[in-house]
């Protein structure tokens, strides 16, 4: 028989935001105190809610994410943990865990209010500009943010009608799951293999882990015009469609795209819809944390800016939150912008003087002051036409 659940003190929980979404649902995030592989809610009436996250990357075992209907969260609820860690301070190894959430617990929020509170107000202050090709160029942007900090931000434009995008994976192969490799190496495979790489960056989350499958990635990935994971994916996607034409979707916003596409690889929020702040979360650390960033953009006129934040090295870059990052976008006249994979994984490599090279300095939470050069599971590629 298995045990009862270990009572916990309610002050296991950190902090739990809702938001109103526009369906009238109530999107809300419980912080626990330390990382558990699963959260359930249940009411006074027995009725359940399981948590829509942690199931693929980014994981974020701190947050726990409920959409609930309205009304739910005015009388206490229970809410269930299954632990992860041999080492938690509340559970033996996997054991089970059990809280109250009261109401009084429950902070309300906007999205209006989210965006004020977590723009850091970066600002460009040298710009150093260089060109890799025709059609492609790239910026330097040394930056400070509204508390004086230092945010050292990269961003290549790219000219479809001069350049072209593919998708980078280990040894430039089509079963990449089974391999993880850097940006650089997957860009000198291809560039082996004849395509003309002139810049790339990383692109998808992915599990590090292989806990699940291995090295599988969150979304989409196609090569080539080959679907080689994920084909009913629902996640956002940057890609190519097959006339060469940069895009920024989904198949449950586009489902036309599918089989059209001559490259796609998963994203996470489209930050940008028309020009104007859209999928950033008020209620996730992953959104209003400061922390490297990747993603990608398209202007009206079609050019494509793929942009790479530093951080975690406070004397050198500090990092953006998701809204400074839709504020960066459009600062540079993005109309539809979507965040990539961040962290460790971000990397910025253009061609200079015929050698491949990587501009920005990736961090790693647990060693920031290393150099660090992250095998991923796929990347973006800039080819020449």
């Amino acid at each position: 028989m298995k045990p009862a659940p270990l009572a916990v003190d309610s002050s296991y929980i950190v902090r739990c935001v809702c938001v109103k979404e526009a369906d009238g649902r109530v999107k809300t995030v419980i912080t626990t105190e330390e990382p558990v592989n699963y959260v359930t809610l249940t009411d006074a009436e027995g009725r359940n809610w399981g948590e829509c996250h942690n199931f693929c990357e980014p994981f974020a075992f701190l947050d726990h994410i409920f959409y609930l209907p309205a009304g739910t969260l005015d009388k206490p609820l229970t809410v269930n943990f299954t632990n992860r860690r041999a080492n938690s301070k509340y559970f033996e190894a996997w054991q089970d865990g059990t809280t109250t959430l009261n109401p009084e617990q429950v902070t309300w929020t906007t999205l209006e209010d989210y965006i004020r509170d977590t723009d850091h107000h970066i600002t460009p202050k040298e710009v150093n500009e260089g060109s890799v090709c025709d059609g492609v160029t790239y910026q330097v942007l040394e930056c400070v943010n509204d508390a004086g900090e230092p945010v050292r931000m990269f961003a290549l434009f790219v000219d479809p009608r001069k350049a072209y995008f593919a998708t980078g994976t280990a040894d430039d192969g089509y079963a990449p799951h089974t391999k993880i490799q850097t940006v650089k190496g997957m860009a000198e495979a291809a560039i082996a293999n004849g395509k003309d790489v002139v810049a790339a960056t990383n692109a998808d989350f992915f599990d590090m882990f292989a806990e699940r499958s291995p090295f599988m990635p969150s979304g989409i990935c196609v090569k080539d015009g080959q679907v080689l994971c994920n084909p009913h994916s629902t996640r956002t996607f940057f890609g190519m469609d097959r006339a060469g034409n940069p895009v920024i979707s989904s198949f449950v916003e586009n489902p036309e795209l599918k089989g059209q596409l001559l490259c796609a690889l998963g994203g996470r929020e489209i930050m940008l819809r028309d020009g104007e702040i859209a999928e950033v979360s008020p209620c996730e650390a992953f959104s209003f944390t400061c922390h490297p960033r990747t993603c990608a953009g398209i202007r009206e006129d079609g050019v494509t800016i793929l942009l790479v934040v530093d951080g975690r090295i406070p004397w050198l870059s500090n990092g953006a939150s998701i809204v400074d990052l839709a504020r960066v976008m459009q600062y540079f006249g993005a109309k539809k912008a979507i965040n990539l994979d961040g962290g460790g994984s971000s990397t910025f490599i253009v061609k200079k003087d015929e050698e491949l090279t990587m501009l920005n300095r990736p961090a790693d939470l647990g060693r920031p002051n290393d150099p660090l050069i992250r095998e991923i599971f796929n990347s973006i590629l800039v080819v020449k036409k």
